[in-house]
């Protein structure tokens, strides 16, 4: 396949612009009633009800609610009319007004003045928690949190509860990593799978973090162990708004972002941006013993290496309000990497008894690419805001395109001679497909139905190729050279029904999904065709002690299917004696989540405390293993049976109006069972996550924020992992009154998130430890367009 070309991505751009010119354009001649509506201390009122009236202000017409902006937008027929806005505890505004065709009135800001006899209940707070605990739900409020300032997606992820990181990025919730992340609700070819371009997504540009434990069948069933939604910002306030921020950081670490909007009254533009460069040392070592009654030897390995990358990526749309109760977005989003790595491995062989045999020195100069495009039409129309009646709909293709170059040279400390040259071409280049729609209905005053269908499509192709200079010329390594294509196809429908009866209520839903995977080793003509329905059903039973204390219990079934990489069967070339490869034969693992929560309101804070059980079938392992030419490969299977269940509490609590603590606690335990061509790798397990956050207002515009999380040692499928602990703090200066803010952050202030594990097989003994200098310091200045102090 022909990678999408660059007059194919204008022309996509030009059609982006020629879109929203066109809805523009549209909408010219509608006739509307617009506004902002706020309070008398310059505070949006949200939710605010706007009622329109025939002339004599007897029939109601239409009418909506303001946004959490306090904006309003009602599109009417030329005429007369009577304006009523109300909110509880505030003064109603009045106002009759007659619209002639095409008239667009805007209201620009009205105040509503407190209403006497409830002035004195009057509790506005000022600023919104960190963290929101809810039963389907825990969000994550990025923009409140000094330490990730000027850091990437994945430094966020390491600060929310639920969720742990380690140093090569990889993201697990409550204790496994068969997790769905999402953008804004959606899969994205550039985030979703592997934790390269989390890095390069700015902290900057994200709103907040959504954590589902356990999903209904309202989301895809995609991620056995749950979903992390990561929500973008969007401004929509009237008129220039926004931010613009840079940093810098040690070690080298430099970037600029925006955030903007500009909005009229029947069109918000948006742009987000951001441009990172940074580079980084890492080193590691490991050892390796291999002895049996034939041959034994061990040799150690150390790598030091020094990489720098440039990640830009540009996000620019526009809100289309097509009427008062619909709206159409459009958007383009254009994400770019280009970096370097140099890598030098030093191999030491040993006899048994640890004499040295040999050194080998291996050079890896690589140079890597990436570009991701994805174009997205969304449609929402708010039939009936009171009843929650609504219908939503989303199209979006995404285009991506990767490349690795690599030139190796290795040498022999005692042997003369030429040294071996090598060098790689990896590309990769991808299309997907994605089709959405909602729909959500009252059926009765206690009753509400939902349904939705949805379709996505996805075609990968790989080409690596491998050649070594021989006598001179360039030959090609058979062994290493091969095209892989990969096609996927995911249809999918849902219905729920929920229902409240008394203090229950209760949710039903089931989700129909048809998955369709074909791949195919071009040189040999080995693939693998896969074709599947299953159903998803998920459960939610909810009993209402009162409105502080909660109760519920859930089930749902999921899936996780082997991404287009885990089924590459072409092995890294960089390390010749450490090769990762992934396997074609892989299948998906099935499983089934009961979880049971109490949560637990009261005036200062709130608890969610949760037992958690998870039986999953076919459940991916990565295992070791060390074939007949020395060479230890990691790859991965499908083990037969996990059992895993947890107890896991989230809590957030205001001490002295100033100081606000958050915590988070998971005891977790997991068996798993299986063999793979007759070795056993069944494992037992159990270890605790812990998280403790603080943040602290010291006085007015300056404010204090620490982290300290811990991970406790714990067992693998062939070895063992141990403890780590890591902290994160900042600092967080308001100045020139709420227009600019300036931060200091340094992530693992004690430089101690190493990674280190061990395997260990009758024959073969594997240590691995990371030597990365993980310790970074941040320090970051943000100026806001038309913001208040204390917004």
């Amino acid at each position: 396949m022909n990678f999408i070309s660059k007059e194919t991505i204008t022309s996509v751009f030009f059609l982006t612009a020629f879109s929203l010119g066109f809805f523009s354009q549209s909408e010219a001649q509608e006739t509307s009633i617009s506004g902002s509506v706020y309070n008398l201390e310059d505070e949006p009122v949200s939710f605010a009800t706007v009622a329109v009236y025939d002339s004599a202000a007897e029939n109601l017409i239409t009418g909506t609610q303001t946004n959490q902006s306090g904006d309003f937008n009602i599109g009417l027929e030329p005429g007369s009319y009577f304006i009523r806005i109300s909110y509880v505890s505030y003064e109603d505004y009045e106002e009759a007004i007659s619209l002639f065709e095409g008239e667009k009135r805007d209201f620009e800001i009205i105040r509503l003045g407190q209403s006497a006899e409830n002035l004195a209940d009057i509790n506005v707070q000022a600023q919104r928690s960190q963290m929101q605990l809810e039963f389907d739900k825990r969000v994550f409020q990025v923009g409140s949190d000094v330490v990730t300032v000027g850091g990437s997606a994945l430094d966020v992820l390491d600060n929310v509860p639920s969720i742990t990181t380690d140093i090569e990025g990889n993201v697990s919730l409550r204790g496994s990593e068969g997790v769905r992340i999402l953008i804004n609700g959606k899969p994205s070819s550039a985030y979703s799978n592997g934790s390269g371009a989390l890095r390069g997504l700015s902290a900057n540009m994200i709103e907040e973090v959504e954590v589902i434990t356990n999903p209904s069948a309202r989301y895809e069933a995609e991620g056995s162990a749950g979903i992390i939604n990561i929500i973008l910002k969007k401004n929509e306030d009237k008129g220039f708004n926004g931010n613009v921020a840079a940093g810098a950081g040690h070690p080298t670490d430099y970037e600029i972002s925006s955030n903007l909007n500009y909005r009229t009254n029947n069109i918000n533009w948006f742009l987000n941006t951001s441009v990172d460069y940074r580079a980084d040392p890492r080193s590691s070592r490991s050892y390796q013993r291999y002895s049996s009654a034939d041959t034994s030897y061990i040799y150690r390995q150390r790598t030091n290496s020094e990489d720098w990358e440039v990640d830009g990526n540009i996000r620019v749309g526009a809100d289309f309000y097509l009427s008062y109760n619909q709206t159409m977005t459009i958007s383009s989003t254009l994400d770019m990497e280009n970096g370097e790595d140099e890598r030098e491995v030093n191999y030491t062989d040993l006899t048994i008894n640890e004499e040295v045999i040999e050194e080998v020195r291996r050079f890896d100069l690589s140079e890597e690419k990436e570009s991701d495009f994805e174009f997205e039409i969304q449609y929402e129309n708010i039939i009936n805001e009171e009843e929650d009646h609504k219908l939503t709909a989303d199209f979006d293709i995404d285009f991506s395109r990767e490349s690795e170059y690599s030139n190796l040279r290795e040498t022999v400390e005692q042997v003369t001679g030429e040294p071996l040259l090598q060098r790689t071409d990896n590309r990769e280049s991808e299309i997907d497909y994605r089709f959405r729609a909602d729909y959500e209905r009252p059926l009765s005053d206690v009753s509400k139905m939902e349904a939705g269908i949805n379709s996505s499509y996805e075609y990968l192709e790989n080409t690596f190729a491998a050649e070594e200079k021989q006598n001179n010329e360039w030959m090609v390594l058979d062994t290493f050279n091969d095209n892989f294509t990969y096609n996927e196809i995911v249809n999918a429908a849902y219905g729920i029904f929920s229902t409240r009866f008394g203090k229950f209520s209760t949710q039903l839903g089931l989700r129909l999904e048809q998955t369709i995977i074909d791949t195919e080793l071009k040189s040999t003509s080995e693939g693998s065709k896969q074709n599947y329905l299953q159903l998803f059903p998920s459960v939610f039973l909810n009993y209402e002690f009162n409105e502080q204390q909660s109760v519920q219990t859930s089930y749902s079934r999921r899936i996780r299917r082997p991404w287009s990489r885990m089924l590459l069967p072409f092995s890294s070339f960089s390390d010749s004696r450490t090769q990762s490869t992934g396997n074609p034969n892989l299948k998906p693992e099935f499983g089934n989540s009961y979880d049971v929560g109490f949560l637990q309101y009261w005036e200062t804070g709130s608890l969610l405390t949760s037992v958690y059980y998870r039986h999953t079938v076919d459940e991916f392992e990565r295992i070791t293993r060390l074939d007949d030419d020395g060479i230890t490969r990691r790859l991965p299977i499908n083990l037969s049976t996990e059992k895993s269940w947890g107890l896991e509490f989230s809590m957030d609590q205001d001490l002295f109006d100033v100081i606000t603590l958050n915590a988070n606690a998971n005891f977790y335990q997991s068996n798993s069972e299986g063999s793979y061509e007759n070795q056993d790798f069944s494992s037992e397990t159990e270890t605790f996550f812990g998280r403790l956050g603080l943040r602290w207002d010291i006085m007015d515009g300056l404010r204090y924020q620490a982290y300290m999380r811990y991970r406790g040692p714990r067992n693998t499928t062939q070895g063992r992992r141990p403890a780590r602990t890591s902290i994160n703090t900042g600092f967080a200066y308001e100045m020139m009154d709420g227009r600019a803010l300036a931060s200091f952050s340094v992530r693992d202030l004690l430089n101690s998130r190493s990674s280190n594990w061990v395997v260990e097989d009758p024959n073969f003994y594997s240590e691995q430890e990371s030597l990365w200098n993980s310790r970074s310091f941040m320090l970051n200045f943000t100026w806001y367009f038309n913001r208040e102090k204390g917004e």
